[in-house]
Order: structure tokens, then C-alpha cells, then sequence
């Protein structure tokens, strides 16, 4: 009888050759087709092979550099769970990050680029740690959700809300406390602001990245990639506060170890608190070990800018087509992979055969389900049922959370403008596909993609659009079952008329969903600011407002 082991990998079969590997673009969309197959999500369900508008149909052309595109499909921008969508978003959020840290090292700042993670193990219930780490929704006491006066779910702050707005990081502003005496006088003391570490290593904001990976041997294991902005000098708080332009200044050595030794000691303490299982450890034996002996709940490393000069000159004047200087291709090299390490999961993979991505589990179900190799030639680990199981379990603890986020201020400190919104990730997925000039193609009806879909035919479609073999894409569908006269050859000129049509249609959604997405925003910042001015007159502190969630900058994911 042929035996399997936990990682479905047949210990009596002889050595089967390594496969040849599969180019990225074709594997994530394996893995986006695994994805319409078993999400419990509609919009992943149907990412892909829903048709945006169905009297103008699907445009597979070639664009004027050689490519094969697919225009007119309903996308999910679910940055999480889709491989192709997360891969579009995550390279638009690292254009974004990459300018800002750029930015921020030319005008004098310093970046810290932050890991934290917390302890784990194969019995970790990732559900669990993922509200350790990011917070989880209030429940009352009958298990519905606790929701503000404006209709908002309130969440309990996990250890990256509480390291924002612990108060030896933040400070705290001054406080007036007034009363009235039985003669009807009125006393008053006033406790003065009391500045925090954030002062002295002059934090203005952070971005973080979250991602989540499995091993064979530890099970589940999310953490979080921060990039940190430093030396500069902010006039109130950093989510409504005002950025000197001439307060850029160098953190000392002692205020940032004392702020890494507050971090470490925080995290630690915090996750402590959530589940003795999850404290990180503060210390390592471990020789040469990148942690230093610090242990690996907190890691932090420093980056600077030699020459800020010379990155302003080559920042704006980038045009003149000189070659930057060395001081210079050492920062763009630095803020890259700054924002590549932080922002770019998707393009990583797990080592070897023991650690994955949850991509790399719908990667091995094609390999498995719809390849049908051998369970060692299949990426990854684990049995089909398995596979199928950790991904329920991965969809199910990271459904609602961001994977991106800016702490709230530091885009305009920065000169940027945008948000952390799904609307502005289905941006980039959608601008991702409006590609250079189109040469030519075809237009297939919903039907006749939908034919080609059922038949997961896409990349035979891709292959004769690249060859420009128009002719041929209706001899495939007529092959598969479908229509022949439901593919028709489209000029340059048609296909270019539709694709402005479409990104028209694309682009007035989206500024609709904006102007949504303000209004109740706006109400919603109405509704916290009552709060907050109650909750001040009930501790005594007459008309001055508390500190409410948007001026800390804390996030609520």
C-alpha cells in the first residue's frame, strides 16, 4: 500500500524529476481560476469571467509592444485572496511608497524599516493571532456587532493600534480640568503635554504591509513589513498636524534605541496580554543572527541619505536624462527595496517545499486538481483537501482587513493624495490593464468567452492573439463547443474607441464610489467628534475635545 505523509507526498513512488518552472503571469492566473473554484467571496468568484459590459463583450488584443491583453472583465481587487488582482495593486502600492520615501530622504528625513511578528506554532489558529495583531470587531453580549451612533462596527485594538497610541510613544496633549466650587467659584488645574518618544525621533507616520505565510513545521505565521518616517518636525499631532519644511533633523543614536527598546518591550508585553502563546521572544543565542540578540518579535533597520542634495537635483530634474550619482542610485536602491520589502508580498514565495504563501496553496491545487503531477512535482505542501481546508481557515481570519495602510496624515506630509480604500486597489488593477496602443484583436461576445472560460482556454486565446492569428481565435471557440460567429476581428481604431469607453465607465464608478465614500466619512467624523466632546464635558474637561481615533492616526484594521 502506498503511504502518504502530511505533506501528501508519496513515500513509496521513486524520484520524479523536477518540473520546469512556470512563468509568474501564467501562475497567478492558475491561481485565480483555483480562486473562482473555491472562494466563498462572490466578487473572487466571479473575478475574471464576469463580463463588465455585455453588449460591448471581452477585447483580447495585442498591444503595439507585442503583449497579449484582455480588456471588458469584471475584476475583485481583493488584495488579499487574488493572485492577479493582488499582484496589480501591490505594484501600484509600491510606485506610491518608493516616491514617498524618496521624497522624505531628499527633504532630510530617515527611514526605519520595521518586521514584527509574534510567536507561533503549528496549533496556532490564525484567526486568533490575526486579532492579536490587528484588532478584532466589538461583539456584545448576544454576539452582534457594537456599532457607534453613526452605524460604524467598533473594534477592540490589537498590538499595532495599541503601539500607535501607547502614551510613552504618543505623549500626551495638556489637560484642563474645571469644577465649580460650593461658593460658585470655579477651579481649574491644568496638567501640561508631556511629549513622547515620536517626538524625539520625529515620526510623522508609518505605512504598513501585512502578509501571512504557512510552514510545515510552525503552522500559520502573519507579520507585518512597517516603513517608518523620521526626522522631521510636526506642529500638533501627525494625523492633523502641519509639516516644517525646515524641521528636518537626524534622530539621535539614543532616541532610537530608546525607541526600538520601547517597541520591543511593548510588542512583547502586548501580545503577552492577547495570549501568553504569542509573546515574541526579546533575546537570541543564535551566532551572527541578523537579530543582533534581540530576539525576532522586532526587528528594525535604519536607512538614511548620503547626499539629499544630490537626490533633490535628480528628483526634479529626472527628465534631463543624466545618469544619477552613486550617492544617488544608493538611495533609489534603498527607498526601492524599502517599499518593495514593505508593500510587495505577492511576488514572494515561501523556501523550498516547507514554507508557503496561501497563493502558493491555490498553486498546488492546480498543480494537483488540474495538472494532475505527481504530489512532488507540485509547489508547496500538503494534500489537495488540505490545501483546501488552510484556505478556507486564510480567507475566513483575513476577510475585512487592509493589507496596506498609511497611519492618516502622512500622504499630505508627503504631497501625495489617494487612500487606503478598495476602490482605489481596483483603480490600479484597472489602469494595470489599459495598455500601450492596440494593433489588433478580436471581440468575443459573453458567450463565447464564456466558452473559452468553462474550457480554462485563456491562454490558448493568449497564444493567438500574441501570434496575431485573429482568424484562428474563432476556429478555437468554434472547437470548444461554442460559436463561431460569436468572435469577430476588430480594427486598431474600433478597439480603441471601446477601450476608452470602457475605462470611461470605469473611472465614472469609481469618482461615484469617492463621492460615496467622502459623505460618509464626513458623517462619520461628525459622529466621533460628538463623541468625543461628550465623553470631555463627562470627565470635566468643558468644550476642550478628546483626542478621537483620526487625530492619533490609529487605524481601526
Amino acid at each position: 500500500m502506498t503511504e502518504f505523509s502530511e505533506s501528501g507526498d508519496s513515500q513509496a513512488s521513486p524520484q520524479v524529476a523536477t518540473r520546469a518552472a512556470t512563468p509568474a503571469p501564467v501562475r497567478r492566473w492558475q491561481g485565480r481560476k483555483l480562486l473562482n473554484r473555491i472562494s466563498k467571496h462572490g466578487a473572487c468568484a466571479g473575478c475574471g469571467r464576469r463580463v463588465l459590459d455585455p453588449d460591448t463583450g471581452v477585447i483580447h488584443a495585442r498591444s503595439s509592444k507585442g503583449y497579449a491583453v484582455t480588456i471588458g472583465l469584471v475584476r475583485c481587487g481583493r488584495i488579499w485572496f487574488c493572485p492577479e488582482c493582488s499582484a496589480a495593486i501591490r505594484r501600484g502600492r509600491t510606485e506610491e511608497l518608493k516616491t514617498a520615501a524618496l521624497r522624505h530622504l531628499a527633504a532630510g528625513g530617515t527611514l526605519a524599516v520595521i518586521v514584527l511578528t509574534a510567536r507561533h506554532n503549528h496549533t496556532t489558529e490564525l484567526d486568533r493571532l490575526s486579532d492579536a495583531l490587528w484588532g478584532a470587531q466589538m461583539v456584545g453580549a448576544d454576539g452582534s456587532p457594537v456599532r457607534d451612533r453613526s452605524g460604524k462596527a467598533r473594534r477592540v485594538p490589537g498590538a499595532y493600534q495599541t503601539m500607535l497610541t501607547d502614551p510613552a510613544f504618543y505623549g500626551r496633549p495638556e489637560a484642563r480640568n474645571r469644577w465649580t466650587r460650593k461658593d460658585g467659584s470655579v477651579g481649574e488645574s491644568i496638567r501640561p503635554a508631556e511629549p513622547g518618544i515620536r517626538h524625539s525621533i520625529g515620526y510623522i507616520g508609518m505605512a504598513r504591509a501585512s502578509e501571512v505565510t504557512r510552514s510545515q513545521a510552525n503552522g500559520w505565521h502573519p507579520h507585518m513589513n512597517l516603513l517608518a518616517f523620521l526626522g522631521a518636525t510636526v506642529d500638533g499631532t501627525p494625523a492633523n498636524g502641519t509639516l516644517d519644511p525646515e524641521g528636518y533633523f537626524e534622530p539621535t543614536e539614543e532616541s532610537l534605541t530608546e525607541w526600538e527598546d520601547w517597541l520591543r518591550d511593548l510588542w512583547a508585553r502586548t501580545l503577552r496580554k492577547a495570549d501568553p502563546k504569542f509573546e515574541p521572544s526579546t533575546e537570541c543565542g543564535i551566532p551572527d543572527c541578523k537579530c543582533r540578540g534581540k530576539g525576532h518579535g522586532v526587528m528594525v533597520q535604519i536607512v538614511k541619505s548620503p547626499d539629499a542634495a544630490a537626490l533633490i537635483e535628480y528628483l526634479t530634474k529626472v527628465q534631463d536624462g543624466k545618469p544619477p550619482t552613486d550617492s544617488v542610485r544608493g538611495d533609489l536602491d534603498a527607498a526601492g527595496g524599502a517599499a518593495l520589502e514593505t508593500a510587495n508580498a505577492s511576488s514572494k514565495t515561501g523556501r523550498g517545499r516547507k514554507t508557503m504563501t496561501p497563493f502558493q496553496m491555490l498553486y498546488r491545487l492546480w498543480d494537483l486538481e488540474v495538472a494532475e503531477l505527481d504530489p512532488r512535482q507540485a509547489e508547496g505542501y500538503g494534500t489537495a483537501a488540505q490545501c483546501r481546508a488552510w484556505w478556507a481557515e486564510y480567507e475566513t481570519a483575513m476577510a475585512g482587513r487592509r493589507a496596506i495602510e498609511w497611519t492618516r496624515g502622512l500622504r499630505r506630509h508627503l504631497g501625495l493624495v489617494g487612500d487606503d480604500s478598495e476602490e482605489q486597489d481596483l483603480q490600479y488593477v484597472y489602469e494595470q490593464q489599459k495598455p500601450d496602443d492596440l494593433t489588433g484583436g478580436v471581440i468575443m461576445t459573453p458567450d463565447a468567452h464564456a466558452t473559452v472560460v468553462q474550457a480554462d482556454a485563456e491562454m490558448d486565446v493568449k497564444a493567438v492573439i500574441e501570434a496575431e492569428c485573429y482568424e484562428s481565435a474563432a476556429d478555437l471557440v468554434a472547437g470548444l463547443g461554442g460559436r463561431r460567429n460569436h468572435v469577430r476581428i476588430a480594427t486598431a481604431e474600433e478597439l480603441a474607441e471601446i477601450q476608452e469607453a470602457l475605462f470611461a465607465r470605469v473611472i465614472a464608478r469609481r469618482e461615484e464610489l469617492e463621492r460615496q465614500a467622502r459623505i460618509a466619512e464626513y458623517e462619520a467624523d461628525q459622529a466621533e467628534q460628538e463623541r468625543a466632546q461628550l465623553l470631555a464635558r463627562l470627565n470635566g474637561d468643558g468644550d476642550r475635545p478628546a483626542r478621537t481615533d483620526r487625530e492619533t492616526g490609529t487605524s481601526k484594521h
